[in-house]
């Protein structure tokens, strides 16, 4: 994956991002596939509205890694805030039948989430990883986030 320098009229630069959001109560609400298809096209709509890409999308069963690359013009913290408010307001809107036996109220995400930024050296690795991270299928019943983090770093450090 080569990622190319975003020129604007005032700056040059790169952006990538890594981040991972967990549903309320880290319920496992991406078990259903539907769901899972519906967040990944509201998330890609999202960053089409924005005008930010996200480059690759790996879902777990109750979290769901996101690599975003070209989003100089928000902080993480924005865009942590635009992509979980608009599928949480759209699924809960318009899907709700899906969830409702995990979630309740109007919470979709937890309150948090993690976010790393990538220099272009790790770019690709990061991406293969949410690609290929959620194949194996993780089936523990406390899988917790700071698991998944360690998985990561073992991963970055290996390629």
């Amino acid at each position: 994956m080569k990622i190319e320098l975003t020129r604007s009229s005032h700056s040059v630069g790169e952006t990538n991002l890594h981040l991972q959001f967990t549903p309320a109560f880290r319920r496992w609400i991406f078990e259903v596939e539907l769901t899972r298809i519906l967040v990944r096209d509201y998330f890609l709509a999202q960053a089409r509205r924005k005008k930010f890409e996200i480059t690759a999308i790996g879902f777990g069963d109750d979290h769901v890694h996101l690599f975003v690359t070209n989003w100089k013009n928000y902080s993480p913290a924005k865009l942590a805030q635009l992509l979980k408010g608009f599928v949480s307001r759209m699924m809960r809107e318009h899907h709700y039948d899906l969830f409702k036996r995990y979630l309740y109220g109007k919470k979709f995400w937890s309150g948090g989430y993690f976010c790393r930024t990538v220099g272009s050296v790790n770019a690709t690795t990061v991406k293969r990883y949410v690609e290929q991270s959620q194949e194996y299928g993780y089936k523990e019943s406390e899988l917790h986030e700071a698991k998944t983090q360690k998985k990561l770093i073992e991963f970055l450090s290996r390629n």
